[in-house]
């Protein structure tokens, strides 16, 4: 039986207007704006700014991130439990981000303390900033079954979060160095500092616009919520819930992998720092491709095959790359190009994460919108610091210096920038297909399924 017979005739969807869309679009750019510079930059921060030994920064990453993964439930939980004149999840959206902001700006200013003082610092500034983030991204994340059950609209939006991500990406990723530079006018310490103020504050303004414009129409009441324990076993046995959970953990440690090892890779395999800041806007701007042509995608393959499809195309071109990469011109365009099947699968995410509120209230009579958002939003953290992780073990690893590039650490993060992406997508490719299977109740293909 198919997600959408399952939820169908409930009550009329909601048809939104273009204002609302873009608006929560908006807050989805707020949602990875600054995220973005965290996971794009904070590593090289650390390790060529602040002087934090690289050995030492894969533990860290793999235990904030995770922490922060860890919070997310009971992001989900508060929002499920909320209830007040300005709904479940909008509240968390006027007064969480300005303490986003300052953690923000706290966490890229470092002292200049001893190396255990640095380390305790970014312990202390990271965890807390992840901790926050969760009470912002969560709800954020929960409105978008509130807004509409309308299966073309939910795909509609997914198509804006995966484009507004993308177009968070290109700002950040674009702008990002060069407002080092100039905001430190040769100081770097300085310059991250102001460049996280300034990106603070456009997140702060972006999710206000999402809560000044975004209404919540289909919402559980407060005093409806399920105890925690029975809330957890019953997503537990969600079949579109575990999906979705595996496909996001997969994903974004991919992502994760990928993005934070790239300004290494292009600084000292590549031999230029300049193109970090050409790549990743890049990259971001196939990303959005991809998400504007999802709906037609998937619209046309159908959404196991399509994403499917998608993932073997960005494969086969990621493993062209070893070829190309003295051609510079050439190793740039099939890297940019490669990213188009992640928009894509990133809007498709999106609407299997409505889907499985939707599956969730037809099969048990009650939403939880707030906790399998969180469910989800675990499944990405913890992805992302299964991937940063990783960049940060493999460099310490291969002794990487900041002053001193080794082959050793350049053939690790060839395998990262190479090996990192094909091994998630052939994970990903059977995620897709069990999905078919397990959720849909046919194969998405018969010459898969045999």
């Amino acid at each position: 039986m198919s997600v959408q017979s399952d939820i169908g005739g409930k009550a009329p969807a909601a048809r939104l207007g273009m204002g609302e869309k873009l608006s929560y679009g908006a807050g989805e750019v707020a949602s990875n704006l600054a995220w973005n510079m965290a996971t794009g930059f904070l590593l090289i921060y650390y390790t060529d700014v602040a002087l934090i030994p690289a050995a030492a920064l894969g533990l860290l990453m793999l235990v904030t991130r995770t922490l922060d993964a860890i919070f997310d439930p009971l992001a989900g939980i508060a929002v499920d439990r909320t209830s007040s004149r300005l709904g479940k999840a909008r509240p968390y959206l006027l007064y969480a981000p300005i303490l986003f902001a300052i953690l923000f700006v706290a966490t890229f200013s470092v002292p200049d303390w001893s190396a255990t003082g640095k380390l305790v610092w970014a312990y202390v500034t990271f965890t807390l900033l992840g901790l926050v983030y969760s009470f912002l991204y969560v709800p954020f994340s929960a409105m978008l079954p509130m807004l509409t059950r309308d299966e073309d609209e939910k795909i509609q939006l997914g198509s804006f979060r995966a484009m507004a991500t993308s177009i968070a990406s290109i700002f950040t990723y674009g702008l990002a160095m060069g407002l080092v530079g100039y905001f430190g006018a040769g100081d770097r310490h300085w310059g991250f500092t102001l460049t996280a103020a300034f990106f603070g504050v456009i997140t702060v303004l972006l999710y206000w616009l999402t809560f000044a414009n975004c209404r919540e129409r289909y919402v559980q009441p407060a005093s409806q919520a399920q105890p925690v324990f029975r809330s957890l076993k019953s997503i537990m046995t969600n079949p579109v819930w575990r999906v979705a959970f595996g496909l996001k953990l997969l994903t974004f440690a991919r992502i994760g992998v990928q993005v934070s090892c790239l300004a290494f890779f292009v600084k000292d395999v590549l031999g230029n720092p300049g193109l970090i800041s050409v790549m990743l806007p890049l990259m971001s701007v196939m990303i959005l491709s991809g998400g504007a042509i999802a709906r037609t995608w998937v619209r046309t393959f159908g959404l196991e095959r399509g994403n499917i499809i998608a993932a073997v195309i960005q494969s086969v071109l990621i493993l062209a790359l070893p070829f190309v990469e003295q051609n510079t011109t050439l190793f740039i365009a099939i890297f940019v190009i490669s990213a188009i099947p992640s928009g894509v699968g990133a809007a498709s995410q999106f609407r299997l994460g409505a889907d499985a509120v939707e599956w969730h209230e037809a099969n048990f009579g009650h939403r939880e919108e707030g906790l399998i958002a969180s469910a989800l939003s675990f499944g990405l953290k913890v992805g992302m610091a299964i991937g940063t992780a990783l960049t940060g073990f493999a460099l310490g690893y291969a002794g990487y210096s900041p002053h001193a590039p080794s082959e050793s650490a350049n053939d690790a993060l060839r395998f990262l920038i190479y090996g990192g992406p094909v091994i998630a997508n052939a994970l990903l490719i059977f995620g897709w297909w069990r999905f078919s299977l397990i959720v849909r109740g046919r194969p998405a293909d018969p010459a898969l399924a045999s």
